[in-house]
């Protein structure tokens, strides 16, 4: 069974000390995607340091941090948590 997601774009990604990220999609929607239990994979150990995951940065497609680590645009907005003011 695969799942089909549709594609939205990140304008804005806010990393937070508490291994959160606060993102802002083109939709004008924010969702607060929780990384720390990413964190437990080989892929992303490097992000259990603070100061490496504080420099998340947007590629519209996803957040990145280095050529080797990543996360998808959608993995953030369809498992993220939406933001109600």
């Amino acid at each position: 069974m695969s799942t089909e997601y549709n594609f939205i774009k990140i304008d804005d990604v806010i990393a937070r000390s508490d291994h959160t990220l606060l993102l802002t999609f083109e939709n004008g929607e924010k969702r607060i995607y929780d990384f720390k239990p990413k964190l437990a994979r080989k892929v992303f150990a490097s992000l259990k340091n603070p100061a490496k995951f504080m420099q998340a940065r947007n590629d519209f497609y996803g957040v990145v941090w280095d050529d080797e680590t990543d996360i998808a645009s959608e993995e953030c907005y369809y498992n993220g948590t939406p933001v109600t003011d």
